[in-house]
């Protein structure tokens, strides 16, 4: 088989240690693979580009499969989800898919989480683009396809980092009832081939749900914030400000590291409320209805950071949608308009801070990604030289000047 398929065959390794072969699915190979393995997968859409894994041969898991982990919302992107979901709900869709998964018949990930959750179960896989915290999240169905929940497999150093992290998460909002916000149960967690695993529930979204209006969004925003204690303190003085410079610190030799350090010596020293932040808030992690919002992905969970940085991650995720740089430059100025929001100032982001939070939010980011080596894995946004600090330097003046004292 042609083509770069490392992180396939990687991750086949960590899901099925009991073995796995990737091969085109010719009559031949189907026949060495019938004799020697056991089950069968369809990396789509293909093995060298592989999105989900589905399947080849439970028609009811792969639709499930198709349909949960669908996130797009061009029409282009429907129409493609149309068109799988029909493939394999006709069965046609390994007479059409040509590259297979072939795993062992010994035990593999699919075993290990049907005796922890003590039933049988179907899974369907997503590993989405290529990134540096990419893992897979494992759609569990019961045999007659009920969704049971989603698991998450560390493949690396990162994911486990994560997944340890999310399981923390998990665990510390079990006991924390928000007015508006769902979260999802712990359902599980151990290892798996000497990877963390978790198992979470899945929460009722769907085609009654939908993204959230933005006030919906604002006051998620702000009962977010609330699960630590909230308080304002002066930059210099917070424990925000001090962690985050230690963060920049520790990226040692990255050319970055000095104009992120500088950004942060050069903003001013205002008073900031600062509570908790879910650290990834985007269309993809929250759905909400009239009354509710159901978010999930917890595994960026902080309890100190500056209130708004939610709203602002989740503005600059939609900008970019057709394009980095247009995308950036449109959110300097939604995301000023965002936290100017009386929903905002009632949660105490102040209008001579506005500037100073968005400054923030991008020195965090920028380390975030410089930290996890974002732009090894050539994330569109990962190459923070290429706009987060040019975006950075006019905030940096605009910070000064809402500041300053008025006459």
């Amino acid at each position: 088989m042609s083509g770069d398929t490392t992180y396939l065959t990687d991750l086949a390794a960590v899901l099925w240690p009991c073995g796995g072969l990737l091969a085109p699915g010719d009559r031949q190979t189907r026949r060495l693979a019938h004799r020697e393995r056991g089950g069968q997968y369809l990396p789509i859409p293909s093995a060298r580009n592989p999105r989900v894994i589905l399947p080849a041969h439970d028609r009811s898991a792969a639709v499930r499969g198709i349909a949960s982990f669908a996130q797009g919302h061009s029409l282009r992107e429907k129409a493609r989800t149309l068109l799988l979901t029909g493939a394999f709900a006709s069965g046609l869709a390994p007479l059409l898919l040509r590259d297979r998964l072939y795993v062992g018949v010994g035990p593999g990930i699919e075993h290990a989480l049907a005796s922890a959750l003590d039933r049988d179960l179907a899974i369907a896989i997503h590993v989405g683009p290529p990134r540096a915290n990419r893992k897979p999240v494992l759609l569990l169905l019961t045999p007659g396809g009920r969704t049971v929940g989603y698991a998450k497999v560390a493949v690396n150093d990162l994911t486990a980092r994560l997944v340890r992290a999310e399981t923390w998460a998990l665990r510390h909002l079990s006991g924390v009832r928000l007015r508006d916000v769902t979260v999802p149960r712990l359902m599980y967690e151990g290892e798996w081939n000497g990877h963390p695993l978790l198992v979470q529930e899945a929460l009722p979204v769907g085609d009654q749900t939908d993204r959230p209006t933005r006030r919906q969004l604002l006051r998620c925003v702000a009962q977010i914030a609330h699960l630590a204690e909230v308080r304002r303190h002066r930059l210099r003085d917070s424990s925000y400000g001090r962690s985050l410079e230690e963060r920049i610190v520790a990226l040692g030799a990255r050319p970055e590291a000095v104009p992120l350090r500088a950004a942060l010596h050069r903003l001013p020293d205002v008073s900031l409320l600062f509570g908790a932040w879910h650290g990834d808030l985007t269309r993809w992690n929250i759905a909400g209805t009239s009354r509710r919002a159901f978010v999930w992905d917890w595994e960026r969970l902080s309890l100190n950071a500056p209130v708004g940085f939610d709203a602002l991650h989740y503005d600059l995720n939609e900008c970019v949608q057709d394009g980095v740089h247009p995308g950036v430059h449109r959110w300097l100025e939604s995301g000023s308009r965002l936290l100017r929001d009386p929903l905002m100032v009632e949660a105490g982001v102040g209008s001579r801070t506005v500037s100073t939070v968005m400054a923030l939010y991008l020195i965090d980011l920028a380390t975030r990604y410089l930290h996890d080596r974002q732009d090894e894995s050539g994330g569109r946004m990962a190459a923070v030289d290429d706009w987060l600090l040019p975006a950075l330097e006019g905030l940096q003046d605009r910070a000064a000047t809402e500041a300053s004292p008025r006459v």
